[in-house]
């Protein structure tokens, strides 16, 4: 878990007011089913989590916490290639560059409503809870399954609403009942939401599990990079760093990007097609030396879609969770600009979700579990 503390380069802290903004994250995202609307939701999330016209609804703590070990940074990850793809930013060429809390580390957080919040928008909260600690994690790369939270037990007034599973089908259960408690119906239809919530689209699949959970999210990012990498040259073919021939699944996004920043294509019909995983996306073609940057044009970031999270289960093993939450991807009329080599087109936005669910598809996940839908 990298988590910045006062110097988020010398030390990895865990902070109430972190976990908050977590808390506040997933909130928003189950919230939306059945309140039905962000003016809703909004209003609501202002009275629990507070606003500049008010206080918070809730006091939150941090107790109890034990196993929360801290690695200092320059640990050698050199083995660890999806590792290593996963955690861009906080791992630089294999090694890691900012403290972090190692896996294993278990802390209670208490969360004491006050009297004026209604019982309504107050049942809300455990469900956001068991969101973060099913789906979520902190720190950074979070999304990219660093950090992961897993929920142990879950208390309300004295009355146990959630243990730790202890396999497959116990996680799959506790999942499909969260569905159930943010009121979503597979068998309704639906729009995509206006920002990142659960809904009828969204899909949620168990793919591998491992008595070690680095081991595991490694293995996810391998096949995240066997997935998405056009490779490096090497000879007559192209490679992934750990000498697997690349698939070049996305080889039309290559040359789109080398045309342009050529010159050879002054105005693409679309953009790459990886987009879909998130805003910036850049290129380095090592053969050229040229760079390439990928963004909105007026937004210079927008979070990937797919979540991965690691879950502990009771008896020691670990489950790779795959979330993927669509909603509308930029507002409307905002366009994808690809710039680099003194060349600089624009086009409009049309992400397709279904290339992230060919990758929860792929074959390496093949004895995987569809938890959702």
């Amino acid at each position: 878990m990298f988590l910045g503390g006062a110097s988020s380069t010398t030390e990895a802290e865990l902070r109430p007011p972190s976990l908050k903004g977590l808390l506040r994250f997933w909130f928003r995202a189950v919230a939306l089913p059945s309140l039905g609307s962000w003016q809703a939701v909004q209003k609501v999330e202002n009275e629990l989590f507070g606003s500049t016209n008010g206080q918070a609804g809730f006091i939150l703590s941090i107790m109890n916490s034990h196993g929360l070990k801290q690695v200092q940074p320059d640990q050698d990850w050199k083995k660890w290639h999806g590792l290593g793809y996963l955690g861009y930013g906080v791992v630089d060429r294999g090694m890691t560059r900012q403290p972090y809390l190692k896996h294993g580390g278990v802390f209670t957080l208490k969360v004491m409503l006050k009297d004026n919040v209604s019982p309504q928008i107050g049942s809300l909260l455990p469900v956001a809870l068991k969101a973060l600690g099913l789906f979520g994690a902190a720190g950074a790369r979070a999304r990219k399954g660093f950090g992961s939270l897993s929920l142990e037990s879950l208390r309300h007034n004295g009355e146990e609403k959630w243990v730790v599973p202890g396999n497959i089908e116990e996680l799959c259960a506790g999942i499909r009942k969260i569905f159930g408690e943010m009121s979503i119906n597979r068998h309704e239809e639906g729009n995509l939401p206006d920002y990142t919530a659960f809904s009828l689209s969204a899909k949620v699949k168990i793919v591998k599990t491992a008595r070690d959970p680095l081991q595991l999210l490694d293995e996810v990012g391998k096949e995240l990079l066997r997935y998405r990498s056009y490779g490096r040259a090497s000879g007559s073919i192209h490679v992934l760093p750990w000498r697997e021939k690349a698939e070049q699944n996305f080889a039309d996004d290559h040359d789109m990007i080398l045309n342009v920043i050529n010159g050879r294509t002054l105005q693409p019909p679309d953009h790459p097609r990886r987009v879909v995983f998130g805003l910036p996306h850049n290129y380095f073609f090592l053969s050229t030396r040229q760079k390439a940057n990928v963004d909105a044009a007026n937004h210079k970031r927008r979070a990937s879609p797919l979540f991965i999270h690691i879950h502990a289960l009771s008896t020691g093993e670990y489950a790779a969770v795959l979330s993927l939450l669509p909603a509308i991807f930029l507002p409307e009329g905002e366009l994808i600009k690809m710039s680099g080599g003194g060349h600089n087109v624009q086009v409009a936005c049309q992400v397709n979700y279904q290339e992230i669910e060919n990758f929860l598809t792929r074959s390496a996940f093949r004895d995987g579990v569809v938890v959702w839908p």
